[in-house]
């Protein structure tokens, strides 16, 4: 009797025993397999440059502040090729332009101006028919070319005007043999009519600078019926 008892509680050990062992693999089944390690990787040394390795814009890392531009800019020589400063201004290699020549009114400034003739007696005439007229305003006003191509046209009319008086002067004048101061006029109103066409070549008139023209016109020319 005593060793039935012992067989059966043997037994019921033995039983709760495989009844573990069996719980324990069922859960080793069902549970997932952890995920593997990360494999670190092998460093290989290959050539980096110097400088290669700084943060630039847009990447993480320190970013320094920008360097301020002096405002001085470098005036380089013209030149087809690139400027040598990526971040220079496109005047700095482009051809300078030179600067225009200063507005002269021929018949308010106190000499010629480069390459103008002297004609100072029609300089006189045409400034004093220019206000006797009252048209000296609107002469003085208006722009540049067209001022310059109506005076230039208005001294040679005077030009011509006193080439023909000295031409009258000396038929009564008694002339030295191997002189002829008549020609010599000639080529100084010739010298006139060409440096006038250089002036009048870029511009058309225009119907009121021709009236202007008309009435200073017609002031001087009394102006040289009354020496007469």
């Amino acid at each position: 009797m005593t060793f039935r008892v012992g067989v059966c509680g043997m037994t019921s050990r033995v039983m709760g025993l495989g009844v573990l062992v069996a719980t324990a693999v069922h859960a080793q089944a069902v549970a997932p397999a952890p995920p593997p390690a990360p494999s670190m990787p092998v460093p290989v040394p290959r050539y980096v440059p110097a400088g290669a390795g700084a943060p630039r814009v847009g990447q993480p890392g320190e970013q320094s502040a920008p360097m301020e531009r002096s405002p001085n800019t470098r005036v380089l020589p013209p030149t087809r090729e690139p400027g040598i400063w990526a971040a220079d201004e496109p005047k700095a290699v482009k051809k300078p332009v030179p600067a225009s020549p200063p507005d002269i009114d021929e018949l308010l400034a106190a000499r010629p101006s480069p390459g103008a003739p002297e004609l100072l007696s029609c300089r006189q005439r045409v400034l004093r028919a220019s206000k006797s007229s009252g048209q000296e305003e609107t002469r003085r006003n208006l722009p540049r070319t067209p001022r310059e191509c109506l005076t230039a046209r208005l001294l040679l009319h005077c030009a011509n005007a006193e080439l023909m008086e000295f031409m009258d002067q000396a038929a009564f004048t008694p002339q030295l043999e191997g002189s002829n101061p008549i020609e010599a006029r000639r080529r100084e109103v010739d010298a006139v009519f060409y440096w006038q066409s250089r002036i009048c070549e870029s511009f058309r008139s225009l119907p009121q600078i021709e009236l202007l023209y008309r009435n200073i016109v017609a002031t001087l020319e009394k102006q040289f019926r009354g020496a007469k």
